[in-house]
């Protein structure tokens, strides 16, 4: 099963009217479909322009039905196989041989995510699949000069994105308090000036211990580690309130 929770757009679609785009996605997602955060991609930026997921029409964050929809921004051209699968790409545009520049290096250098665009007849390319072969040089590439890439779906990107944006933090002594209106898994946030003590997940009464990871590198679910004086915790965010407390 393939859960549609967004929408892309043709061509210049819905250039004219952008609020009613976004609007109408998050209407019609939600109805329809039954989608807790939509998302719509309507916009790809290759300049100096931020890539950052926009997060747009926002509602009823204290209450029982929180609403927002996501814009998602690709950071680059269709540079495997075009709309039509006739002009073959190349994997340099996103990543040198060398793989010390290319678009992908730009972005994510930047911190921002770094979404590509494709279109199917590219990829596919009447069966010699040469946008997909050039996917795959791109992913090996990446591979080569990073180590830690996370790969997600735009629904996963939105939802974090969401939570990210929306999430009410605050501190309360050692502690940190979040109100989220949407559950995000593998939340991760910085905690700076926090005690050496171990932190704990705590969610209305229960608690949840949180494993010790020997770098920011090795987060996961449910671990933490220090960094200077900061403590990274990565966590399954719950809806409504919740908190790192820091054991004594």
């Amino acid at each position: 099963e393939l859960p549609c929770e967004g929408i892309t757009t043709p061509g210049g679609f819905g250039n004219r009217v952008l609020p009613e785009l976004a609007q109408a996605t998050l209407e019609s997602c939600r109805d329809v479909f039954g989608a807790e955060i939509p998302h719509y991609f309507r916009h790809l930026f290759t300049d100096k322009r931020s890539v950052a997921p926009r997060v747009e029409y926002a509602s009823g964050l204290g209450g029982a039905d929180p609403r927002c929809v996501v814009s998602i921004i690709g950071c680059t051209g269709d540079w495997f196989g075009g709309w039509d699968g006739m002009n073959p790409g190349s994997a340099d545009k996103f990543i040198t041989e060398d793989l010390q520049t290319g678009r992908m290096v730009d972005v994510i250098e930047s911190g921002e995510p770094a979404i590509v665009v494709c279109h199917w007849p590219g990829v596919y390319y009447n069966g010699e699949e040469i946008g997909f072969k050039i996917f795959q040089e791109v992913v090996r590439r990446l591979h080569a000069r990073y180590d830690h890439l996370q790969w997600m779906k735009l629904s996963e990107i939105s939802r974090y994105w969401a939570a990210r944006e929306l999430t009410r933090i605050e501190r309360r002594g050692a502690d940190v308090v979040l109100n989220a209106p949407f559950a995000c898994p593998e939340f991760t946030l910085a905690v700076a000036n926090a005690p050496d003590s171990a932190p704990m997940l705590r969610k209305a009464d229960k608690g949840i211990e949180l494993a010790r990871a020997a770098s920011a590198k090795e987060l996961k679910r449910y671990t933490w580690t220090r960094e200077g004086d900061r403590t990274l915790v990565c966590f399954d965010l719950p809806k409504g309130e919740s908190r790192i407390a820091f054991q004594k």
